[in-house]
């Protein structure tokens, strides 16, 4: 039985989602404050039935940063994770499996940002604000999904 699944009910399938994980020349990343879960996040989202992975990170950034990323990407494998309801707007407890794609700015970026999201109705209008994570900072006020995400980035870094 997967996690997701109750028993006498078919196992639930994870919901894939791309997380898209973007460094500046100084090899700090890309993260947000989310406004209703309160705490730091990196850009991601749901992988849309019929599309690739890679297609989904580059919208998702798109409609939670405003940035177009059009360089390559490096895939940094996937992260399996365990989504209780009433977490990021969940409505059940499901699992998810994450992409992780690392991408290189390739552009001088502000050092903090606002962007009003769009693209989702969860988060439509909401204001996230951006800024950058130094390579040696702590993860204080990351949730643990995130918090494993950016250790594997900076694993890749340091590579």
């Amino acid at each position: 039985m997967s996690a997701g699944a109750r028993p006498g009910q078919p196992p639930t399938l994870p919901v894939p989602k791309a997380c898209a994980c973007l460094v500046d020349g100084r090899g700090r990343l890309l993260v947000f404050h989310h406004p209703d879960d309160g705490g730091m996040q990196l850009p991601k989202g749901t992988v849309e039935p019929g599309e690739a992975p890679e297609d989904a990170v580059r919208r998702e950034l798109l409609e939670e940063s405003g940035i177009d990323f059009r360089g390559p990407l490096q895939p940094l494998g996937t992260m399996e994770r365990l989504c209780e309801a009433g977490v990021e707007g969940a409505q059940r407890r499901h699992p998810q499996l994450w992409h992780l794609y690392l991408m290189r700015a390739e552009r001088p970026l502000p050092e903090t940002f606002d962007h009003v999201a769009s693209g989702s109705p969860e988060e439509d209008g909401l204001v996230f604000s951006y800024s950058w994570l130094a390579p040696d900072a702590p993860l204080d006020g990351f949730a643990d999904p995130y918090a494993r995400a950016i250790g594997i980035v900076r694993a890749a870094l340091a590579a």
